[in-house]
């Protein structure tokens, strides 16, 4: 008899057993797989709408105004809409490079979860997942996924709708 490998939660999961939220663990690599992700998705019976990523951004190049946007993987954002909607001047995609020393979390790992707990950035989601109730979002780590309700997650992040794009 084998032991059945246990999965060591990350502490993005950590924080939503604390917060009483429950979650599905699921592993899609959308930065490595790209659309074989999405299909693998479908093959769960997982809306690719409904699977979210993190964007950080910058707001009028103010090294202490970030916000970060969730929006479903194959949409793209408007950063001028972005602006509008914030009344920001401007908005721009933060330094890749740098986004370990912004968020705590390497390109492809960033989530709202985390990125709002320990940063305190705001966090804003794509009004066109509001048809959803549940929605995908990184585990903060790479390929790692949860799956949760969609009004969980929000309320968690005080997290509110805009329009991303036209």
């Amino acid at each position: 008899m084998t032991k059945k490998e246990k999965i060591k939660k990350t502490n993005d999961e950590r924080i939503l057993d604390q917060n009483h939220i429950e979650y599905v663990e699921t592993n899609f690599d959308w930065i490595n797989n790209g659309r074989d992700a999405l299909k693998e998705a479908a093959a769960l019976g997982i809306e690719a709408k409904s699977m979210l990523k993190t964007i950080v951004l910058q707001a009028n190049k103010d090294p202490k105004d970030y916000l970060v946007v969730c929006l479903p993987l194959e949409y793209e954002l408007d950063l001028k809409l972005i602006a509008q909607e914030l009344n920001k001047k401007q908005v721009h995609l933060a330094d890749n490079k740098n986004l370990i020393n912004i968020t705590g979390y390497i390109h492809g790992e960033n989530t709202p979860i985390g990125i709002n707990i320990r940063k305190g950035f705001p966090i804003y989601f794509d009004k066109r997942i509001m048809d959803f109730d549940e929605i995908s979002v990184s585990a903060g780590k790479l390929g790692r996924s949860v799956r949760l309700k969609r009004e969980d997650l929000v309320k968690l992040v005080a997290g509110k709708y805009i329009s991303v794009a036209k």
